[in-house]
């Protein structure tokens, strides 16, 4: 009788924890440690919440390069995964050093970005609600971002990084594309629409047909102005110049491949298809040294200022245990 009572209780106790188990997968997941730093944990939801605005921004901008999104999406997670370790790296060694920044001063640059980013405090105690926030949670993040602040301006400051007049040059000389004003261009644009014509088939026949007709001899801003979807009263002209990073990909692929006068072939995308043709280029003019002078001086002491901010961490992961997993 014991012994049934027994495995029937070890029975109902199973069935329960299966249950609880299936319910916090999700949690589960999202809590999962993907880093240790001494006896701190950082979980995958930390890292989402504090990527998430960057994250919103990508999907905003790679919204019609799945590919492309993914490669970002990756190093962002691995990059906010690396500023959340040396955030950890940065508290612990304020306190096992005995570092002491008056609370008072805390308190009141916590009061001034309250009156700066929310007005008030009764907007942020809203703010935070919508947020599933506390103020205490918000207090404690604003005094280690602070804490933060003062430390990398103690350790990893530009105030004594001197950069010499030679290695200005040696760095122009390296690296004179970089200062070259971009290439513009007029283009005269065809664009097929795929749901004025049929889908994808129809309407890459119908392009294809253009472009044979083109290479005929007739004129583009002609056949432009009768098949166009887009800018048909211009004869496909854009009225702007074109620079790098004004068109998608494969359209600025296309466009910036031609040479003045030159027509491009079908350019297909999802929307519809593309024939292009460049009417003009501006090309591209080198910037002087002393024109580009503080902008090279800038470049330098940002760089001089990541190398010792990362040989900062490197000697703070040392004496330090830091484990990170599989995100």
């Amino acid at each position: 009788m014991i012994r049934n009572l027994s495995r029937l209780i070890t029975a109902i106790a199973a069935v329960l924890l299966s249950h609880v188990a299936m319910g916090q997968t999700a949690s589960s997941y999202r809590n999962s440690i993907v880093a240790e730093v001494n006896d701190k944990i950082i979980t995958r939801q930390m890292v989402m919440v504090a990527m998430k605005r960057d994250a919103d921004h990508l999907r905003r901008q790679y919204a019609r390069q799945p590919q492309l999104l993914g490669q970002k999406y990756t190093q962002l997670q691995a990059d906010t995964l690396e500023a959340l370790i040396r955030r950890e790296l940065i508290l612990n060694e304020y306190k096992e050093n005995g570092y002491n920044l008056p609370e008072s001063i805390i308190e009141q640059r916590i009061k001034e970005d309250i009156r700066s980013d929310y007005g008030n405090r009764v907007t942020l105690i809203k703010t935070l609600q919508n947020s599933d926030m506390t103020y205490e949670e918000f207090a404690r993040s604003q005094r280690e971002r602070i804490i933060q602040m003062v430390m990398r301006g103690q350790f990893i400051s530009t105030a004594n990084i001197v950069i010499s007049p030679r290695q200005i040059e040696e760095y122009y000389v390296a690296n004179k594309d970089t200062f070259r004003a971009g290439v513009e261009i007029r283009l005269r644009i065809i664009f097929l629409d795929a749901k004025k014509h049929g889908g994808t088939d129809g309407t890459r026949k119908l392009a294809d047909e253009v472009h044979q007709v083109l290479q005929s001899g007739d004129a583009f801003a002609g056949v432009a102005s009768v098949y166009s979807d887009q800018n048909r009263a211009a004869g496909g002209l854009r009225p702007d110049w074109i620079q790098r990073g004004d068109l998608v990909p494969a359209l600025e692929k296309a466009a910036f491949a031609l040479g003045q006068g030159k027509m491009s072939p079908v350019v297909e995308m999802p929307q519809g298809c593309y024939i292009l043709r460049c009417e003009e280029i501006n090309q591209a003019k080198l910037g002087t040294l002393s024109e580009v002078r503080a902008q090279i001086e800038q470049t330098l002491l940002e760089n001089e200022q990541k190398a010792r901010e990362d040989k900062w961490f490197e000697r703070l992961k040392s004496k330090s245990y830091v484990r990170q997993f599989l995100f």
